[in-house]
This record gives structure tokens, C-alpha cells and sequence, in this order.
């Protein structure tokens, strides 16, 4: 499963979509004393801001209300303003998918904390790598390899989902962008932050030269995004009957 969450919409793919209405702030965004910047030199702080905050939404979904009761305060029909920027961006759907998405979060429950998968993140830090020189988007490598086929090449196996930022000010803003998933029609990125059976992840952000920023998480069942050892088993056992 991949999906990706971006300011901009591009392709066939579904995007989460906001548009800036100026090419650049006026004034420099006004700063975020409430979290690591998510454009810092230090993005190995921000990563770990980012699954922070990815497991504070999945340990307590209806709290995560609050957050999304203050975003939708910062709109103006399609128009939404946010507290960590001067630029005025305009969404597709609005309010509505932030009203969905409380809706949504009620009947959610508690998630497991995602545990830190270092060969994840190594898998993620090489799709950063590349679109942070390239200016690529999407889940792709220039050479056609898959979020599953970088994992591979790190020594582990194909079973992962990956979602992606872009354009994000902060790590707050990278994970609220997941759920709100303006534009998406399946909202494939809030069913992926809150999927039961995802208990690993690899965090890696960095600069991208379109969109200012982009974050990759590459989440999976597994340490290494391997098969569970119970999968195959069950698997068989199935076919048997």
C-alpha cells in the first residue's frame, strides 16, 4: 500500500492537496516554539518528532479532535491559513474532510506505539536522498524500484506501506495532513496511521527542491518488512480446508 500527502496534485495519483495562493511569504514564517522545525538542518530530530507524533494520533485518536478543531478554526471556505506560515493555501474539499475525520477518530481505538525500524528508515532515507537531488514526487525511484524493492535492497522484504509528505512546516502539520487527507478519496493515508496490524516504522525527512520539505514513512508489520513468521502457515492452513 502507498500513498502520499502533498501541497500539490500531480499525476494520476491521489494527493492530499493544499495550494498556496503566493509563490513565497511576504515575511518569514512565524516560528513554532511547540515542536522541532520540521525545515531545521537537523531532520534527524524532526524524524523523530514525526513518529512522536504519529503515535501520540494512533495511542489516543478522539484527543487528536482538539488538534483538528484549531486547524478547521484557520479556514476560510476553501482558504485555510496556518499558524506556522504567512502563505494562504487553498484546499479542495475545505472543512468537510476535517469534520470526517472527527467523525472518524470517534470510533476509532487505541493503536500500538509504532517501534523505530532502523532498516525502514533506511529504506525511506534513500527515497528522500533522490527526490531531495531529483525534485521527483511519488512512490517510485527514478529507476522504477518500489517502496517494497528499496526495503528489499536494504536486506529486508517487500510487505511495506509507505506515505509521503510534502511541503510540510512541521512534524505536527506531516501527520495532520495523514488524517485530514484532503483530496483523497479513499483517505488512504488516515486508514494507513491508524492501520491495526502496522507495527514498525522508518521515519526519514529532508529538504526537496518543489516543495521545500518532504518526510517518508515507511511503516510495516515487521522490523525489516518482511512477512510475519505466522503468515505463511496460515496461508496454508487456508488452502488445506
Amino acid at each position: 500500500m502507498t500513498v502520499i500527502s502533498r501541497y500539490v496534485r500531480i499525476g494520476l495519483s491521489a494527493l492530499a492537496t493544499l495550494l498556496p495562493l503566493t509563490a513565497a511569504s511576504t515575511a518569514p514564517p512565524a516560528p513554532d516554539h511547540t515542536a522541532p522545525d520540521y525545515t531545521a538542518p537537523d531532520y534527524t530530530r524532526a524524524e523523530a518528532a514525526v513518529l512522536a507524533a504519529l503515535n501520540a494520533a494512533r495511542a489516543n485518536p478522539q484527543a487528536y479532535v482538539h488538534d483538528l478543531t484549531a486547524y478547521r478554526q484557520q479556514f476560510t471556505g476553501r482558504l485555510v491559513k496556518l499558524p506556522a506560515s504567512r502563505i494562504t493555501y487553498v484546499t479542495r474539499e475545505g472543512t468537510a474532510p476535517i469534520d470526517e475525520a472527527v467523525s472518524y477518530l470517534a470510533t476509532v481505538e487505541s493503536r500500538p506505539a509504532l517501534q523505530a525500524a532502523p532498516l525502514l528508515a533506511e529504506a525511506a532515507s534513500d527515497h528522500v536522498a533522490e527526490q531531495s537531488q531529483s525534485g521527483r514526487t511519488g512512490h517510485y525511484s527514478a529507476n522504477g524500484a518500489s517502496p517494497g524493492q528499496r526495503a528489499m535492497r536494504r536486506g529486508g522484504g517487500r510487505m511495506v506501506t509507505e506515505v509521503i509528505s510534502y511541503g510540510a512546516f512541521n512534524p505536527a502539520d506531516v501527520i495532520r495532513q495523514f488524517i485530514v487527507d484532503d483530496g483523497v478519496a479513499d483517505r488512504g493515508h488516515r486508514s494507513a496511521v491508524f492501520a491495526r496490524h502496522l507495527r514498525y516504522a522508518g521515519v526519514a525527512c529532508g529538504p526537496h527542491p518543489s516543495f521545500r520539505t518532504i518526510c517518508v514513512i515507511d511503516m510495516a508489520e515487521t522490523p525489516d518488512g518482511r512477512e510475519p513468521a505466522d503468515v505463511r502457515p496460515t496461508m496454508l492452513a487456508s488452502i488445506a480446508r
